[in-house]
């Protein structure tokens, strides 16, 4: 409720007589809860206001009669009852009810000759009014219970259904609704029945000799449901009465289409494109079979009247399969001209030159659906310079990699946090100061693996779409997922040229934590500060230091663990076959390995490390959970408490972050069904592992851990330390060499908290002792028994070890292993080749050792690893920590989006040779586009992606053959293994595309990924304006000299930059050379253009003719992505198909008003509506704007 103070409102709505109705009310003023009259005394204001009307309540309650008129949804109330008194309040009829009795505290109108009724607003208000009589009450209730927007909504709605009832049949059904209602999904290796072609010709003018805004709508009629279905539309042209339509239409047999099925064209006049108001002018209905029959036909359009109104012309035309062993890189075949074959198809004018003996073929797409769900395409027909046509499809498919992989990813990181917490807890519990430290940095790793678990959960849980939609883009469960990743796909064929391709985009929103809101720069701005903040303060920069050599020095003894573990499976396999040809070679490259192992620890560092932990660890007797706490108290008595630590600590096993004991039985001896054999937990233990478990973690999180197994007390004692204990069944005597859980399982070579940690020494001595006495024994059998045993460290190395003899295992071990090297080879004394039957037997043990001794140095390195990561700064390590998680979630998006793309070209295309060569032998360029402003929010996100792209660098990528699956297949799934700091892929590829690679060679490689990005909306102009654009244009130089270093790598392949089809070249000569284009690059990255998009279309163009993969974002890829992709597109066309110049704004416009991408809207926001305003519009470089309406109120 609103007072009027304006004089101009006031003499309006006096002067007006377009009223729904009028009369006098009684209005209840100074009501509790609703609004106070208050009277201003100022002398100026009186005679101007006579009330100020506001939502307080008032103690006295006046019932006033007024004079009141209704006017769609506003009731007006006067002064007084007098029609001509001055109008001082409007009430809005919008969100409320009429009623006839009150909800709230106002209390009823019980005067004689009142008739009340209550207006009750969404909220709880409540406006009390009162008629003069019963009827005249009825009268006011139905009008204002019809003046609101919804009552007219809902009239609007009932009109409708009338007209369609009487048109005499169903209500239209959309095509994307009668697929959906019958489960159907469109397959883009199906072949349509036929694609037609539209055009339309002497369409009647109006009234005024205006010419029309002509567009098509095709309804098909489906006799099983007694509906029609709106089967397809064309764009609008303007002021045309011989328009020619762009848009084809291709009728499928999997719709439910026969040759009997009927077709109705429908000829609308659109008079305002935003609102879509358009009106029909004719239609023609013709049966599908007649179109196929006929190449060309030409039909009139009739009025309601039947009259005719114009005519309409159909060009139809066939495709066929394209034969896939006699046709390459997607070229047609030629057909000799003098075939009887009849080609449906379609000319332009009868001035064109007729068309040669062509079939169009249509490539398979059959490998699509396995990746790919829920397509969407749009055909076209282009007029080409050279008097042909130009054949286009544009699709568009969600990966169903969208939420598996990040899934997947999630669990290799969780694994990961469960790692470094069973680090940590490895130590044993520590004195103060560290022990608060301590219990802090695992309540930090608790943190971390409750987010990615509870993630993880909810990516499994996703039900739906297959892709995340921009208007979730800030949910926070799914941030690890993409958003609105899709693949944008364009197959051109051109008859004149002979020439056809694909060409692939994958659109994909920024790489971002949208949820993490701030303004700090983003990613690029947080990993500099991290940087440069250790320098402030020296010790904390001293202790970064030493915890990144132990993580590095980690890394490297996993992967030399992991190629020694392999050498000995090679060993094993020449041993059982007794071939002696190889194995001296393996030897030799083991014992450089060791050597590498034994030089990766500065010895310092470790020896600090176990000084640390011998002083400041707390005695623990049991593992019990309740220890004595000796703390710094002059206390004479211990305190039996259930410490911090020890409550963290006992949840371990619970977490999985300890394999079952099977891990330490995966040597060379292990049997296969030992898990079997060692797997006897009791009910108890589960039950208090379970209770711990659920008495510690958030339910969000349980299932989503790992199962519950055996905690440390309840393993046996004795199976850590030896290996005499195994009394297992003499049939267990060919035993043998799991390799595969010896390399994966990260997680049995951690100290229990109890263990006492082995000198660094014995350590060192055990490693080269086992490797001394595999590499006697294969000599032996090699016949080489006489050679002494090799030594792996240098006469320096075993001097320092002589001199560092401390405690007595050190010195027996030293003397153990001078003795023998002294006294010659002891390690085979007592053998005899002849008496030998396994080979593999008797190399075991002493792989067995050798595999110990290994676990033994990374249990040292780990415990040095987690010492110094105690004593770093917390403050600091959290700022990590929070870092870090932001810096998964944009990678996580980025190698998904990634992956995708190398997954399409790897599956969705045919194999391509020179695609091979590269991988093999540069890896392959990744592209990404970026349309960001460096202003505002943005700035955050482009920072995220800088960061996020160049992390990419880091992977490593395996090729692993898949057979072709059928069609009924499970999705080819990339695998995951590894660490953040060395994270490897193994992608599965077909054999068809396996066939090409040289036999024998595993293909591994990394991508070179480049990301050029420039504004083009308002905020660019602002950031340009006010000079803030210098980190992005320095950042667009330096993926600018990688894209080069790259080229000049390329160029030394020697590829081709032609395709040579039929003896002849398809390339355009509009087409530049690499070189070129590169110098043309650097021209524009360093010429401070303002939105000089043309370094986008230049990288664009060199990255497609190095084989490269495309990626093209911005916010959310919705609505500037739709305007550079479909750019892109009509680029190709130009300079590659020979689209004539004067249709390239057509082909444009078509493209983003019937295309691909603003369906892609649809998806994500439910509105066919790039979400641009007029202003914006006006922002935007002249090519990347929509045709008008396509654009307007919508969620960006």
């Amino acid at each position: 409720m609103n007072g009027i103070n304006n004089e101009d409102s006031t003499t309006n709505v006096v002067k007006t007589n377009k009223f729904e109705k009028e009369g006098v009310l009684y209005i209840r003023e100074r009501q509790e809860g609703f609004f106070r009259k208050s009277e201003r005394r100022n002398k100026k204001e009186k005679q101007k206001r006579l009330r100020n009307l506001s939502c307080v309540g008032g103690a006295s309650k006046v019932n006033l009669e007024r004079w009141c008129r209704l006017r769609g949804n506003l009731l007006f109330y006067f002064k007084s009852k007098d029609p001509w008194s001055e109008p001082v309040g409007v009430i809005v009829l919008e969100q409320c009810q009429v009623k006839l009795e009150p909800t709230m505290t106002p209390s009823p109108i019980t005067s004689e000759g009142h008739y009340p009724f209550y207006l009750v607003f969404y909220g709880g208000l409540c406006q009390a009014l009162a008629a003069t009589s019963d009827i005249d009450r009825s009268s006011w209730m139905e009008a204002i219970r019809g003046a609101s927007y919804e009552g007219i909504r809902a009239e609007i709605y009932t009109l409708r259904q009338c007209i369609e009832r009487r048109r005499n049949h169903k209500p239209h059904v959309d095509l994307s609704i009668w697929r959906l209602q019958r489960g159907h999904v469109i397959d883009m290796s199906e072949l349509p029945l036929c694609e037609v072609s539209l055009a339309c010709d002497n369409l009647l003018c109006d009234g005024h000799g205006r010419p029309p805004n002509p567009t098509l709508v095709i309804d098909v009629y489906m006799p099983t449901a007694k509906v029609w279905v709106q089967y397809a539309r064309t764009e609008i042209i303007e002021k045309s009465s011989n328009p020619s339509f762009l848009s084809t239409v291709s009728f499928r047999a999997s719709d439910g289409l026969t040759g009997e099925s009927r077709i109705r064209f429908t000829v609308f006049d659109v008079r305002e494109r935003v609102s879509h108001t358009a009106i029909p002018l004719g239609t023609a209905c013709v049966l599908l079979s007649a179109i196929q029959d006929s190449s060309r036909l030409r039909i009139p359009l009739l009025s309601r009247a039947q009259s005719t109104i114009g005519f309409l012309t159909l060009s139809a035309w066939s495709l066929e399969a394209e034969d896939r062993g006699s046709s390459t890189e997607h070229t047609p075949c030629r057909v000799p001209s003098h075939t009887n074959t009849q080609i449906w198809s379609h000319r332009r004018s009868q001035s064109l030159p007729p068309r040669l003996g062509v079939k169009m073929r249509l490539p398979s797409q059959a490998e699509l659906k396995l990746l790919f769900a829920s397509s969407y395409l749009q055909t076209y027909r282009f007029h080409s310079g050279l008097g042909g046509d130009i054949c286009v499809h544009e699709l568009m498919a969600e990966s169903k990699l969208c939420f598996t992989f990040p899934h997947q990813l999630l669990g290799v990181w969780i694994q990961q946090e469960k790692e470094l917490l069973q680090e940590v807890a490895g130590m044993g519990e520590l004195r103060e100061p560290w022990h608060s430290r301590q219990v802090e940095l695992l309540d930090r790793h608790l943190q971390l693996l409750r987010l990615y678990s509870q993630a993880r959960e909810s990516l499994q849980a996703h039900k739906g779409r297959l892709f995340k939609p921009s208007s979730r883009k800030n949910d926070r469960s799914l941030e690890f997922a993409p958003v609105n990743l899709h693949l944008q796909r364009m197959w051109v064929y051109n008859d004149t040229l002979n020439k056809a391709g694909f060409y692939d985009w994958i659109t994909v929103g920024a790489f971002t934590a949208h949820s993490h809101k701030s303004k700090n720069g983003g990613l690029i701005k947080l990993v500099q500060q991290l940087k440069e903040s250790p320098t402030r303060a020296s010790s904390n920069y001293q202790i970064t230091t030493k915890i990144s050599m132990a993580n590095d020095a980690i890394q490297a003894i996993k992967q030399l663990r992991k190629e020694v573990v392999e050498a000995m499976k090679t060993l094993m396999r020449l041993a059982k076959e007794k071939q002696t040809v190889g194995m001296l070679p393996i030897c030799e490259d083991m014992i450089t390995k060791t050597r590498i192992l034994l030089s990766l620890w500065d010895p310092g560092l470790v020896e600090e490390a176990l000084n640390f932990i011998e002083e400041h660890k707390l005695i623990a007797t049991d593992d019990s959970g309740v220890s004595e706490d000796y703390t710094l108290e002059n206390s004479a008595k211990t305190n039996l408490v259930l410490s911090p630590f020890k409550r963290i600590t006992q949840q371990l096993t619970s977490l999985d972050l300890k394999s079952p004991d099977l891990d330490d039985f995966a040597t060379p001896c292990t049997p296969r069904d030992v898990e079997d054999i060692w797997r006897v937990p009791s009910d108890s233990t589960q039950r208090e592992v379970h209770d711990i478990q659920q008495s510690l973690l958030t339910s969000n999180c349980e299932d989503s851990l790992s199962d519950t197994v055996l905690s440390d007390n309840s393993y046996p004692n004795s199976l850590t330390n030896s290996d005499e204990h195994k009394s297992l069944d003499p049939e267990h005597g060919k035993l043998f060499l799991d390799t595969h859980v010896m390399c994966s399982s990260p997680s049995a070579n951690y100290y229990k908290p109890t263990d006492e940690p082995e000198p660094w020494d014995l350590t060192q001595l055990n490693i080269e002792a086992s490797v001394m006495c595999l590499v006697s024994k294969v000599k032996f059998l090699c016949g080489r028994c006489g050679s002494p045993a090799p030594g792996v460290t240098s006469k320096k190395e075993a001097h320092n070890h002589e001199l560092c003899k401390e405690g007595e295992a050190v010195t027996r071990a030293v003397n153990c292993v001078t003795k023998a090297v002294r006294n010659g080879n002891k390690f085979t004394d007592g053998l005899d080749l002849n008496k030998i039957v396994d080979w593999a037997a008797e190399l075991r043990p002493a792989m067995r050792k050798l595999r110990h001794a290994m676990d033994g140095l990374l249990k040292t390195a780990r415990l040095t690893h987690s010492v110094f990561r105690v004593q770093e700064d917390p403050r600091a390590a959290q700022r990590v920590c929070n870092v870090q998680y932001r810096r998964d979630v944009c990678f996580s998006q980025a190698l998904t989006a990634l992956v995708t793309g190398l997954m399409t070209r790897l599956w969705c295309q045919k194999p391509d040779p020179a695609f091979v060569t590269c991988l093999i032998s540069l890896g392959p360029l990744a592209g990404f586009e970026c349309l960001l402003s460096y202003h505002g929010n943005e700035v955050d996100m482009w920072g995220d992606m800088s960061i996020a792209v160049e992390d990419l660098r880091t992977v490593m990528f395996t090729l692993v053959r898949c057979p072709s699956p059928n069609s009924n297949d499970r999705l080819p799934m990339p695998k995951i293994s590894g660490g953040r700091n060395s994270l490897s892929i193994s992608l599965p590829v077909p054999d068809s595309l396996y066939s090409l690679i040289p036999s024998r060679q595993v293909v591994t490689f990394h991508i070179t990924p480049v990301f050029f990005n420039i504004g083009i909306n308002e905020m660019a102009t602002v950031a340009e304006t006010i000079g803030a654009t210098k980190p992005q244009e320095g950042s667009n130089i330096d993926n600018y000299v990688r894209l080069n270093e790259y080229y000049l790598r390329y160029r030394k392949l020697n590829m081709p930059e032609t395709h040579v089809t039929n003896g002849r070249s398809t390339c355009s000569t509009q087409i530049k050379p690499v070189h070129e284009l590169l110098e043309a690059l650097k021209n524009s990255v360093h010429s401070g253009k303002s939105k000089n998009v043309e370094i986008l279309h230049l990288a664009a163009q060199i990255c497609r003719q190095m084989k490269g993969l495309r990626f093209t974002s911005c916010k959310s890829a919705k609505d500037r992505t739709g305007m550079s992709v479909t750019l892109e597109q009509c680029q190709i066309l130009v300079d590659e198909y020979h689209l004539a110049e004067h249709e390239f704004q057509r082909a444009l416009d078509c493209m983003r008003s019937e295309g691909c991408r603003r369906e892609n809207t649809l998806k994500n926001t439910e509105l066919r509506k790039y979400a641009f305003n007029s202003l914006q519009i006006l922002a935007l470089p002249k090519l990347y704007r929509p045709p008008a309406g396509t654009y307007g109120s919508a969620q960006t």
